[in-house]
């Protein structure tokens, strides 16, 4: 434990105060959670309006195929997407939104066209016969803005000051779902998330809002403000800025509104299987993870629904290892291969 900074984590089951013993005191508890994140998070400025699916190109593969599309949100944003589906659907299949970390190539890492093989999970779930779709976020792969480096997000925020990138995110995932559910031939009730390190964290925020979306993965995802050595990371003055409002916060050393675990808790009791690594040097300390993994379990537990809840902790860095990814995998297919 670092000698200069100590803090009690956050109780999910406490609420000012008070202890939490049933689903109805919860419920509460999480009503307050969701209007304190759009407090930060901001609320969308435009309606989502998803529409306009195109094919740009598609390519049989081996196992499935593989098509480029695009598709309009908001007030005309272009969103490029990877569509990954199994050659031979007999009747209607599990879909998987497949988040990018924070890498230039975006969507083509997830496809496995580019980057570290070990983030090419939705290239191994298309092979496992799940429909896979993998957008590129605003101000990576092909949306990067015109001039600017790759997760650059000035451009966005001269045009939405009030709004966040976070909550951007959230409304090209629920867009994502919007394509999906969109597809004939995918089972709107088996629809997944998974993603590592900036999509580990925004399947978590995915997951925590949009209710079509029944089971979670997340890697290297999963944070507490009050815990993290480099939180200010989380509201930069310049490029890629998650949470603009936060910054006040952090510079007067008081706590935010939310944490980001109660944000996490949101998903219960839907599935979710939490990934992190004890030495994962993008967070700095890591010892908080023990604790609020029992948060959780006691919230999953509320619902009765303990078993939907896993945590598992490997030690590795900031990555997403085999042994991990096949895990993953397992509780994907648990869950929506029914």
């Amino acid at each position: 434990m670092r000698e200069d900074f100590f803090v009690v984590i956050k109780q999910l089951l406490t609420d000012q105060t008070i202890a939490i013993q049933d689903l109805a005191q919860w419920e509460l508890k999480r009503e307050s959670i969701q209007t304190c994140l759009f407090e930060i998070m901001g609320n969308p400025p435009i309606k989502r309006n998803t529409r306009s699916i195109l094919v740009d190109h598609v390519e049989v593969l081996h196992d499935y195929v593989r098509s480029k599309i695009s598709y309009l949100v908001g007030d005309g944003d272009k969103i490029t997407a990877y569509l990954l589906c199994p050659k031979e659907i007999l009747k209607p299949a599990p879909a998987i939104l497949a988040l990018p970390q924070t890498v230039k190539c975006g969507k083509d890492e997830v496809a496995g066209l580019d980057g570290n093989p070990d983030f090419a999970y939705g290239h191994e779930l298309a092979m496992r016969g799940y429909v896979v779709l993998a957008p590129d976020y605003l101000t990576a792969g092909e949306r990067i803005y015109t001039g600017k480096e790759c997760f650059d997000s000035g451009s966005f925020y001269e045009q939405y000051p009030d709004w966040s990138m976070v909550g951007k995110n959230v409304e090209d995932s629920k867009s994502a779902i919007d394509v999906l559910c969109d597809l004939e031939y995918v089972d709107v009730a088996r629809i997944g998330v998974i993603g590592h390190s900036l999509g580990g964290h925004n399947a978590i925020f995915a997951a925590a809002l949009d209710e079509r979306i029944k089971v979670a993965i997340s890697n290297c995802g999963l944070s507490v403000f009050s815990e993290e050595e480099e939180r200010m990371e989380w509201s930069l003055e310049d490029g890629y800025i998650y949470f603009p409002k936060l910054r006040r916060y952090f510079e007067e050393n008081v706590d935010p509104p939310f944490e980001l675990h109660e944000v996490a808790a949101l998903i219960a009791p839907r599935p979710w299987l939490n990934i992190s690594s004890y030495f994962d040097m993008a967070y700095g300390n890591q010892e908080f993870l023990a604790e609020v993994g029992i948060q959780f379990y006691q919230v999953y537990s509320l619902y009765k629904m303990a078993d939907a809840f896993g945590y598992f902790m490997h030690g590795n860095d900031h990555s997403f290892p085999r042994s991990a990814r096949d895990l993953a995998y397992a509780w994907l297919d648990r869950w929506l291969k029914v």
